[in-house]
């Protein structure tokens, strides 16, 4: 069984709540190659697809399965519950949300460790991540789960990134640094239900997935040893 930093595959691990009020940011996929990227890495990742569109779900069920990444779908306020009681024996748990304000996003980040907010490079984008976080810090009450936005769908070196990027860290909201370049590997992939980890485990989609994980495996890790 696989420990990568503070996460065991070992023991019940963190959850990781992939969030947006707005759809088309890149939600879907950021779950699923996260989720992928830790299945490869041997952690045994769950992945629950809490959004009734049931975009994960219709790409688990492609040739490639996610590459076998244990899935559970619960489109219901009661997500929190389901979470709960099927996340033992996972290394972490990632939980892909409706791309709308609802009582199950608002369930979804109630248990969770960390937060994700993915958000195109554009103004707009920005004006509904910022809706993201005001349900975040509203809508949850008695705790506080650690938050990034993640900036994708970017072309490298464009002005409208860096904009973006200097708006929000202006703003103080903070980021991680690796993006979510706009890139074809990851439609391509998802043709055949897979990630580019899966398809191309070299290549710059895959490489900017992994730096992703890392950043947030750093988080989780603190975040567990200021809780210990």
């Amino acid at each position: 069984m696989a420990r990568i930093g503070g996460l065991d595959a070992r023991m019940t691990g963190p959850v990781v709540t992939v969030a947006s009020l707005k759809g088309g940011s890149g939600k879907t996929t950021l779950a699923c190659c996260l989720a992928v990227h830790w299945q490869l890495k041997g952690l045994r990742p769950l992945l629950v697809d809490a959004d009734p569109q049931r975009s994960a779900t219709r790409l688990a069920e492609r040739e490639a399965a996610l590459g076998g990444v244990a899935l559970l779908e619960e489109a219901d306020p009661g997500v929190w519950q389901a979470i709960k009681a099927r996340r033992a024996g996972h290394g972490i748990t990632i939980v892909d949300t409706p791309g709308f304000d609802s009582e199950i996003t608002v369930a979804a980040l109630a248990v969770a460790d960390l937060v994700l907010i993915p958000v195109k490079a554009s103004p707009l984008d920005v004006d509904r991540m910022m809706d993201t976080v005001k349900t975040l810090m509203s809508g949850v009450k008695g705790w506080a789960p650690t938050f990034r936005c993640v900036l994708t769908q970017t072309t490298p070196g464009s002005v409208i990134a860096r904009h973006v990027r200097a708006d929000l860290a202006e703003s103080g909201f903070p980021l991680l640094a690796a993006d979510m370049t706009n890139r074809v590997a990851y439609a391509e992939a998802a043709l055949y239900g897979a990630t580019p980890s899966l398809t191309a485990a070299e290549g710059p989609a895959a490489r900017e997935i992994a730096a992703i994980a890392d950043e947030a495996e750093a988080l989780l890790s603190t975040k567990k040893a200021l809780t210990a």
